[in-house]
């Protein structure tokens, strides 16, 4: 027998088999809901610890204002790490802190995603109309046989295109050389021919191609640019009066026009309004040397509207041309001729003081030459002043560096939708019953 015997005595089997048995129970008693139960409870109690630790620190170190400490590198083999204990816990309930989980990564999401940055927007100055307006000259009373033929058109664009201050032919060595400096000098980029009236109401470009212009106005306007705006004063100094198939050419710079003297200049009033400027250059001439004639017309028909104005180079002309006051002229125009002569009303130009108002086009601009500096407002005037309608409306805009996107509230103009035929209409009743007849006629 051994000692146990001998203590206890006979150890019986059923004794083993009991003793096993309620070590058993035990380990089934510890079941895993009351473990998480348990856990669930203590979880709060030390997650409170850790933040009342963690705003010790920080007030800490707010109160002794050292400076910020660099991150600590990621320790191996899981070093450094303070949420052990809570992370373990959380893993053995399953719920491995879904809250915190989402913030990171908001955060990490908010990091990855690119930054929009605002396409970059400029204020549209029509630099490019501006630039491209130095370079640009004005005739006016060109004979419009230079659009309907060729020699003349060749003609015309030989005068502008050669150099009008030739150099003398004692100091001329290299002639070639200076015939081809001339020639990449006053090099014409385009010609374009404005203030054409037509007979027909026709659209313009239909009306130009088939040639229906007024018989009554003989005369157009035309504009010249050049490659290089260099070209452009020795032009206007030189051929301003110039000849040119029995017309006499004013020719002035789009971008600098020549100011209008009130000094040396005359108003000129009952005119015919199909009169041409040539009449009173010839009516004048005797006056003294004339700047430029101009003949007020419609903008939309342009025929005259009864009035001009003519400018001498010096003021004893206007003296002499005030003599000619109710003095009949004599017309250069092939139909005006065969009216009467009209009695011209000839007195000095006064300045007409405008009513100002208050207009809400005004206030809109100037509220967009507020946020502008000097220059920009000098560039904004000139355009003003210089550019036609459509750039005009357009001028001031902001435009992105791609290029004019559209905005809201903008007008459309060219984009206008076609309105479709009603099924029971008129139009269509017809249509269908004339192809009906057309096919019956065909059986």
């Amino acid at each position: 027998m051994s000692s146990i015997d001998n203590l206890f005595g006979d150890v019986d089997s059923k004794t083993e088999s009991s003793v096993n048995d309620i070590f058993k129970q035990k380990s089934n008693a510890l079941d895993t809901v009351s473990i998480k139960s348990k856990l669930r409870t203590i979880l709060p109690s030390i997650k409170k610890k850790r933040k009342d630790v963690e705003d010790d620190t920080k007030q800490i170190a707010t109160e002794s204002k050292e400076p910020e400490q660099k991150k600590p590198k990621k320790q191996a083999d899981g070093e450094g790490e303070d949420d052990l204990e809570g992370k373990y816990f959380s893993k053995m309930l399953g719920e491995d802190d879904d809250d915190d989980n989402k913030v990171t990564k908001d955060d990490d999401e908010d990091d990855e995603k690119p930054v929009r940055s605002e396409s970059a927007k400029k204020i549209d100055m029509k630099e490019d109309e501006l630039e491209k307006a130095e370079r640009t000259v004005f005739i006016g009373n060109v004979t419009n046989e230079v659009i309907t033929s060729k020699d003349k058109f060749k003609l015309f664009k030989k005068l502008f295109s050669t150099n009008p201050n030739p150099s003398p032919e004692n100091e001329s060595d290299n002639e070639e050389s200076t015939k081809e400096d001339d020639k990449d000098l006053f090099a014409i980029e385009s010609i374009r021919f404005r203030s054409i009236s037509f007979k027909e109401a026709l659209p313009r470009k239909v009306a130009f191609a088939q040639q229906k212009f007024h018989e009554s106005r003989e005369a157009v306007n035309a504009y010249i640019v050049y490659k290089n705006k260099k070209s452009v004063r020795p032009i206007l100094k030189k051929l301003n009066g110039t000849i040119f198939e029995k017309r006499h050419l004013r020719v002035d710079s789009v971008i600098h026009p020549t100011p209008h003297d009130k000094k040396r200049s005359i108003f000129v009033g009952n005119l015919d309004f199909e009169e041409d400027e040539e009449s009173l250059w010839q009516h004048f001439k005797n006056c003294g040397e004339i700047e430029y004639v101009r003949i007020i017309r419609d903008s939309i028909t342009n025929m005259g509207k009864g009035f001009a104005y003519v400018q001498f180079y010096e003021l004893q002309s206007v003296n002499k041309a005030l003599l000619l006051n109710d003095k009949p002229m004599v017309s250069v125009n092939s139909t005006a001729t065969k009216k009467k002569n009209r009695k011209l009303r000839v007195t000095r130009c006064k300045n007409m003081r405008k009513e100002r108002g208050n207009n809400n086009n005004n206030r809109n601009d100037n509220k967009k030459f507020d946020k502008l500096n000097e220059s920009q407002k000098t560039k904004m005037g000139r355009a003003g002043r210089v550019l036609g309608k459509a750039d005009k409306a357009t001028l001031g805009k902001q435009l992105t560096i791609e290029g004019l996107r559209a905005s809201k509230g903008d007008k459309v103009s060219h984009l206008k939708r076609k309105k479709q035929r009603s099924k029971t209409g008129r139009v269509t009743k017809r249509s269908i019953a004339f192809k009906k007849k057309a096919q019956e006629d065909k059986k």
